[in-house]
Formats: C-alpha cells, sequence, structure tokens
C-alpha cells in the first residue's frame, strides 16, 4: 500500500502539469486514418551543476546505476524499487547511462520514462516525464487513480480486436506483457503487443485497454523518408564501382561481416531480394563481385547483385564506424551475437533489397532492442529505366541512423520515443547528417552546396527543399522556420542546418580527418559526430529541438570539458537556436557570454588524412 500510495503522489504532480492534446500522429498513424492514438507527457532535461567535489575515485557502472537510481526516485519523489531501469551503459566519456521507467502495482508505466547521466559519482543531467518546478507535489483533487491490475479483457480477444482495428496482423514473435500507460486523461492498465505487415512495410507496437479493447497508445517502428539524398563524389553508381579490401574493423565486427563467406547475410547485416527464395548478394572465392549495367532495369540479375553487395557493405561500415562512438552492444545496437558484450542480441539489420511493397522511398522499422530491425529499400520511378535507392549511399546510411537515434534516445528498450512531430524532425534531421558527414572529404568548404538525391530523380536539384550549406544566401533556413515547417522531413531540413553550422566551426577550428574509425580523434567532423550520438544518449524521451541542442552541450562537456562549447553555440546561434530561442520556436541569435571573446573561437585549422 505504502508503493502505490508513494506513486500516486508523483503521478498527481505529473499528470496536473502535462495533460495536453495528444501530440501530432506518427507516418503509421496518418497512414491508418488516424486510429492509433499517441501520448507521450513533456520530457524536461536538465544539466546539473557539479558539487566542486574532487570523486573519491571511478565508480563502477553497477555503482552509477544506483545513483543515478537514487537521484531519479528523489527528483520524482517515489522509492528507487519504484523505479525499473530498463537498460544502461558506459561511453568512452565514462559517463553512465541509465534509462528506465516508473512503475505502478509492480507494472511499467510505459510512457513515464526517466534517465540520468552519472560520471565520476555524480548526476551530470537527467531527463524525465514531468514538467513544472514541483516534481513532488500533493495537490488535492489532483491524484488520477491507479487502476487495479484486472483482465476485463483476455489477451487474444484484445489481439483480434487491434487486428481487425488496425488491418495489421498480430507479430506473435512478440510475447504479450501488461503495462500502464498514461493515455493524457488518466493512466489505464493495458495490453502491450506488436502488429506487423511485412508486406506494406507496417510494423507498430500497440497498448491496448485491457477493460475497453480500445488503442490507447502506440509507436510505430517504421521510419519513412523520400529521399533527396546528398550527390556526393565516388557515393553514386555513376561514378563506378571500386574493390574495397578487408574493410571489417575487428573491435565492431570481432567475428567479420558475413557468416559463411559467401552471401551476404552476417552478424551485423542480413541483406537480400526478399523473394522466394531469398536473393543474397554472393562471392566467387571470397570476392562479392558485381557487374552493374545502368541501361538495364534494376531487377536484372546483375543489378540485383550490385544493390546486395552494396547494402550489405554500406551497413556494415555504418554499423562498425558508429560503434567506434558509442552505438555498442550495450547500447543497442544492431547484432545476432553480442559476444557477452551487454544488451541482447539476434537483432542484425534485416535489409530488403529492392523491396516491392513501395517505389519513390526507403524506411527503417525499430523495434525495441532484441528485435530484428527492418530496412526496406525501393526503386525509384522517375527514369526509364528505373533507379535503385541502394546504390545511392547517401539513401542507406540515411535509413540506417534511424535506427541510432530510435535505439540511443531514451534508452534501447523502449523503442517509443523519437515519435512526436518534433522529435521524428530531427530523427529525419540527424539521418541526413550523419550521411553528410560519413561521406564528406577534405576538399569540402562551408559554403559548398551539398544537394541531397540527385542520382534518384535524375535532378541536379535534389529531393530537399536547399541545398545544406553555412550560405544563408543559398539556405536560409532558421529555427523559426520550424513556425511553418511541419512536416518531418522539413522540420529535419532545419535541424540538419542547425547541425551544419556547428559542424563547420569545429572543422574551420580543428581541421578535418579522414579516418572516421578513430572516435578519440580532435578533428572537427570527428567531434560533430561524437556530439551529435553522444547527444542522443543523454536527451530525454521525445525531445524538443533545445532540449537536443542541450544535450549535445552536455556531451561536449562530458567528452571534452566545455573546450568546444563556444563553437556549438555559436553554429546553433547563427540560425537562431541561441540562449534566448524559445520553444515556441522563437529566433536567439545570442551566445552565452563567455562565448563572445574571441579566445573563445581560437584556433587554426588543421587537416590530417
Amino acid at each position: 500500500m505504502r508503493a502505490a500510495f508513494s506513486l500516486v503522489l508523483t503521478l498527481a504532480a505529473s499528470i496536473s502539469t502535462v495533460l495536453a492534446a495528444p501530440t501530432p500522429a506518427s507516418a503509421l498513424q496518418r497512414r491508418a486514418g488516424g486510429k492509433l492514438p499517441f501520448f507521450f507527457p513533456d520530457s524536461v532535461y536538465e544539466t546539473v551543476p557539479s558539487s566542486g567535489k574532487a570523486s573519491l575515485g571511478k565508480v563502477t557502472e553497477a555503482q552509477a546505476v544506483k545513483i543515478a537510481t537514487d537521484f531519479l526516485a528523489a527528483k520524482l519523489g517515489i522509492t528507487a524499487a519504484e523505479f525499473q531501469v530498463a537498460n544502461s551503459f558506459t561511453d568512452a566519456s565514462g559517463t553512465t547511462h541509465v534509462y528506465g521507467a516508473q512503475l505502478a502495482n509492480g507494472l511499467r508505466i510505459a510512457n513515464h520514462q526517466a534517465a540520468a547521466h552519472v560520471q565520476n559519482g555524480e548526476v551530470v543531467a537527467f531527463s524525465s516525464f514531468n514538467t513544472g518546478a514541483s516534481l513532488t507535489s500533493n495537490t488535492a483533487g489532483s491524484r488520477p487513480r491507479i487502476p487495479p491490475v484486472y483482465f476485463g479483457l483476455a489477451v487474444d480477444q484484445a489481439i483480434a480486436k487491434a487486428v481487425k482495428d488496425t488491418g495489421i496482423p498480430h507479430f506473435k514473435d512478440f510475447a504479450t506483457v501488461s503495462e500502464y500507460v498514461n493515455t493524457g486523461s488518466g493512466i489505464v492498465f493495458a495490453h502491450k503487443f506488436q502488429l506487423r505487415d511485412d508486406a506494406k512495410a507496417q510494423w507498430v507496437q500497440v497498448w491496448v485497454d485491457a477493460n475497453t479493447g480500445a488503442i490507447v497508445h502506440s509507436a510505430d517502428f517504421v521510419k519513412e523518408a523520400s529521399y533527396k539524398v546528398v550527390a556526393l563524389p565516388n557515393l553514386k553508381p555513376t561514378q563506378g564501382f571500386t574493390t574495397v579490401s578487408n574493410p571489417e574493423d575487428a573491435t565492431a565486427s570481432p567475428s567479420g561481416w558475413t557468416t559463411t563467406g559467401t552471401t551476404t547475410k552476417g552478424n551485423n547485416i542480413d541483406a537480400s531480394k526478399r523473394t522466394s527464395p531469398a536473393v543474397y548478394g554472393r562471392s566467387t572465392n571470397g570476392v562479392f563481385d558485381s557487374a552493374w549495367n545502368s541501361a538495364a532495369a534494376p531487377t536484372t540479375a546483375a543489378n540485383v547483385q550490385a544493390s546486395a553487395v552494396n547494402l550489405f557493405y554500406i551497413g556494415n561500415v555504418v554499423h562498425d564506424i558508429s560503434y567506434q562512438y558509442g552505438f555498442t552492444e550495450a547500447a543497442g545496437n544492431f547484432q545476432l551475437d553480442n559476444f557477452g558484450k551487454g544488451g541482447l542480441g539476434n537483432d542484425a539489420v534485416v535489409i530488403s533489397v529492392q523491396d516491392a511493397s513501395g517505389t519513390n522511398n526507403a524506411n527503417f522499422a525499430t523495434p525495441p532492442d532484441g528485435q530484428q530491425p527492418r530496412m526496406n529499400m525501393y526503386r525509384f520511378t522517375r527514369t526509364t529505366p528505373n533507379r535503385d535507392g541502394g546504390l545511392e549511399n547517401v539513401i542507406p546510411i540515411h535509413e540506417y541512423t534511424h535506427g541510432i537515434s530510435n535505439r540511443l534516445t531514451g534508452g534501447s528498450a523502449t523503442g517509443q520515443c523519437l515519435e512526436t512531430t518534433e522529435a521524428g524532425g530531427m530523427g529525419e534531421g540527424w539521418s541526413d547528417f550523419v550521411g553528410l558527414v560519413l561521406t564528406a572529404k577534405a576538399t569540402d568548404t562551408a559554403t559548398q552546396a551539398r544537394v541531397v538525391g540527385d542520382y534518384v530523380v535524375n535532378s541536379p536539384k535534389g529531393i530537399r527543399s536547399f541545398p545544406y550549406t553555412t550560405d544563408l544566401a543559398v539556405n536560409p533556413l532558421k529555427f523559426s522556420s520550424l513556425q511553418t515547417r511541419t512536416e518531418v522531413h522539413d522540420f529535419g531540413e532545419v535541424w540538419v542546418e542547425l547541425l551544419w553550422e556547428v559542424y563547420w566551426n569545429l572543422v574551420t577550428k580543428n581541421g578535418f580527418s579522414a579516418n572516421l574509425y578513430d572516435a578519440k580523434s580532435t578533428a572537427g567532423n570527428v567531434v560533430a559526430l561524437q556530439l551529435v550520438i553522444g547527444g542522443m544518449t543523454n536527451q530525454p524521451c521525445n525531445p524538443t529541438v533545445l532540449q537536443a541542442r542541450d544535450a549535445i552541450l552536455t556531451a561536449e562537456q562530458t567528452f571534452y570539458g566545455g573546450k568546444f562549447k563556444c563553437d556549438i553555440w555559436k553554429g546553433f546561434a547563427k540560425r537562431g537556436a541561441g540562449v534566448s530561442a524559445t520553444e515556441d520556436k522563437a529566433d536567439g541569435f545570442d551566445v552565452p557570454d563567455e562565448c563572445n571573446t574571441a579566445s573563445a573561437t581560437s584556433g587554426a585549422p588543421v587537416t590530417s588524412a
């Protein structure tokens, strides 16, 4: 009784401050005609000033988890037993990231996520589902009712109704569990299970009221995009094919890329054309060769081979590079075998080459850790012959990055932390940004126009509204543009521009390195990639742009101790996301006072090979 009563007090504070209209529908929810509700309480993200006391020594991860749990329990006004850790890991900066959710009657409240980040025995930042100053207020009359654990509707009945309502088959590989969920108007006891239709590229997790059978909450694992990808030298088939020898990184892929040595199937990636039987890329004497023919249809045997091999290569490269920056087994990366290094295995990325369920698109479905994600690559039909999105490398990089941002935001166990339009829009932006960074060259310049998707649509303008550049005359987007750009891809373009300004401040000051596998380098492009991926681990569930900005600043502090703080602030401020920017998307072009000095931007550019 004590635990339940304590929880009610906390929930009263949460509900009284965050109840609002449900957030905008995800892509699948829109496709389903708005039948699938989604509600996530506004997240709060705060950094915690250091106590100034020197650490008595490094703490173990277990100790850091306890520090985080105790901190969050105190913040939320609950006992440690009322907070369930879902996953945790320690990154290269020594920061331990702890993610979890609140419990009621011993069951998780699905969308009451919270996280704390511990370095040197102290919490440096935290996020939770609460807003407002008083997290533990006991306001009379505002306490929501916690319903009992009661199954008015059997699980099979709930599944049958959900299948009928959505038209999506039940995904039996995922077990049904019981959880509470905040609907925006109260707490509901629910059945949680998944619905999946491979033929239509639909995969959604739903929470069904255990008494009424109504779907009260959902998480769409499929992130779609109509790509207008960056056209980069040597990264589209018209630039030619090159043989790459022994590309595996031994740290990230200790057992290599391919399981048998003969097909495009391995520990990290399973790439094939999903026909019956599946058509994998194949090797002869260990060489995955291909003879791509630009004049032939993508569906010819030779062109399918070229696509499968290319997608297998790109997926593994992104796996191995992102591993260096913190997307490891413990953080929830995509591998069949995790080699005892933490996290859950059996989730290599399944890539569907030239998937037949759509055209002019690509998508990536990211379920929680331990379930296999799926990348669907489609043909683009604006040309004759059609063009294969799997051969314009930024497209699969973009798709894979959806998996990274979804697994790292809010922790790998949740799968519902980039669902709002704002968070989903940043998801699109991170995907473009990582595509830009992973395909950049030392000869690039800040004002160079980076066009996305010129190959697949056969247009020099590509598929984004503007090229990516620091030149405001070419790309005028700024933070306040988000007041009218509400479609996720349009939203994402603004987020890329904010990050691109930061990227070029760092590269101009600290140089460029062609070796992205050395995450300890202080070259500007390496630092930028580390900050963006590190920021994902820090930010709250369904973050806002300003919260994501602050999470990047937290990552800079934990990884680099403030060395690049002003470069970041000046990059964001140039496009309006400075200190005085507000959540209603009003521009602020100012930076902290300490960044207004000449010394804050000192340093000469250096380029390394």
